[in-house]
């Protein structure tokens, strides 16, 4: 269980307001019976599971990712088990997710996702994309990606049964869906059960409440509302799409950022404008080029950095992390 020590490294998306705003003692109340009422969502999700899904994006998984509450659930007197799901593939390059997940999977099983909140049917792929094999087919990889399937929820699910199994009988298993905001997780459970069944949505926070959906005779999901597990800057909670962009009072500091990690001639083809070389005069352009102006034509800086901001949270901005690198273990001779 998670001990009521740790809620103060836990914080949530709803609850976090940028410097500068002005509070009333009224809001401070209520946020902190929101954040409590998250807290307890967390615990119950975490008490009444037997699998734990811990969803990442795939573009920067350690970033979303909480080592914290791992060791939580690994405490655990019932032995819980921890599945990573690495999310939104699509977004990074083939060799970029492979090599993530052979990164994590020296610590738990990691399958590589992507998910599709449209009803599927019969067309569910069923590729094995944590399959050693597969990366030798870079072809099929290519066609997957260029599909609207959903991918790993075959392997997903084949785990999933794996841990139903005690020796020849079936046990029920209950497997909660944690990670931070808009990283999937709802998406996912659409993905397992082939339909629509959890609400989805690009905007941080937009699960609440925790849903239970049961996929089979023996398997229980439960999505948990997203959280937020350590305290982060502004900037930092904002380019993990943890913060509403309406939300944000200086976006164009965020925007900053954007620009410091993406390569120019990205942002350059993006957006169809010419090369820059400060932030402003690339929100300038942007203005400019999508009519973010006021009415004496001066570019708009505080629409154009919102406007990029939704597009990196949509993806458009193409953005990724590599693992750490690796060291083999490497035998010596003693001569």
């Amino acid at each position: 269980m998670i001990k009521e020590a740790d809620e103060k490294e836990l914080t949530f998306e709803k609850n976090y307001q940028p410097k500068g705003d002005m509070e009333s003692e009224y809001d401070n109340e209520k946020k902190d019976l929101s954040r409590k009422a998250f807290i307890k969502e967390l615990k119950d999700v975490i008490e009444n599971s037997d699998v734990i899904l811990e969803v990442l994006d795939c573009r920067d998984p350690l970033a979303c990712r909480s080592k914290e509450l791992e060791s939580q659930i690994l405490s655990h007197k019932d032995q819980k088990k921890i599945i990573l799901i690495l999310n939104k593939i699509d977004l990074v390059p083939q060799e970029n997710a492979h090599k993530w997940q052979n990164y994590l999977k020296r610590e738990f099983p990691t399958l590589l996702f992507r998910a599709n909140t449209q009803t599927q049917g019969i067309h569910l792929a069923s590729t094995a994309l944590h399959n050693k094999s597969i990366s030798d087919r870079k072809e099929l990889v290519d066609d997957l990606m260029n599909t609207k399937k959903a991918v790993g929820a075959e392997n997903l699910l084949q785990l999933l049964k794996n841990y139903c199994r005690i020796e020849d009988s079936k046990r029920n298993i209950s497997v909660g869906i944690v990670g931070f905001p808009n990283v999937g997780k709802s998406s996912i459970i659409n993905s397992l059960k082939r339909s629509r069944v959890a609400s989805v949505s690009n905007i941080p926070g937009h699960t609440r409440t925790k849903q239970e959906v049961i996929l089979d005779k023996n398997i229980k999901l439960i999505d948990c509302p997203g959280v937020v597990f350590s305290k982060n800057d502004p900037n930092s909670l904002m380019l993990k799409n943890v913060i509403r962009v309406e939300d944000l009072n200086d976006p164009i500091s965020v925007v900053e950022n954007i620009v410091k990690r993406i390569d120019m001639n990205t942002l350059v083809e993006l957006y169809e404008i010419q090369q820059f070389n400060t932030v402003n005069e690339f929100l300038a352009l942007v203005a400019r080029k999508r009519g973010k102006l006021v009415k004496t034509g001066i570019p708009d800086f505080d629409k154009a950095a919102r406007l990029v901001l939704k597009d990196w949270n949509d993806g458009k901005i193409k953005f990724y992390t590599n693992p750490p690198e690796l060291i083999e273990d490497v035998d010596i001779e003693i001569k």
